[in-house]
């Protein structure tokens, strides 16, 4: 018995993902992956939990933790970490900056392109390695201006 093709390139790289890795590719897996593929407002895992209750009765909030903690380590999302806020989730991998509003908390995603690029400190000294790097700008988005 054949298998329905996958929806997009990115639910089938999901796929390869998983299979690499030794993960089973479960409904909950999948269901969360989708539910942050389609979404460009760098959710909660609170908020993919809701966006998911109801079409997945028996999901439960810890499995979305759990597989975003997953898709994470898998490198097909990413957290998005800004001061005295909640940890976000991220689909979009490549590397890419943010607007973040102080007053609601709103994230926008802002094309590197648009930032000139940062030359990474010396850490030698101190041992850090540095792996990766993102810049946020704070302000007011439109809403709360």
């Amino acid at each position: 018995m054949s298998r329905p093709a996958p929806e997009s390139p990115r639910l089938a790289e999901f796929e390869r993902e998983c299979r690499h890795r030794g993960l089973a590719v479960t409904i909950q897996r999948r269901a969360v992956f989708a539910e942050l593929s389609g979404r460009r407002d760098h959710p909660t895992a609170d908020q993919v939990y809701d966006a998911l209750r109801a079409r997945l009765p028996g999901l439960s909030r810890t499995t979305v933790y759990r597989v975003l903690e997953t898709l994470v380590e898998a490198g097909l999302a990413r957290k998005v970490h800004h001061a005295d806020a909640v940890v976000r989730f991220d689909p979009v991998v490549e590397r890419h900056h943010h607007l973040v509003c102080e007053a609601c908390g709103r994230l926008v995603d802002l094309d590197d392109a648009a930032v000139p690029r940062v030359a990474l400190p010396d850490t030698r000294r101190s041992g850090f390695r540095i792996r990766d790097y993102s810049v946020s700008f704070t302000g007011l988005c439109p809403k709360c201006r």
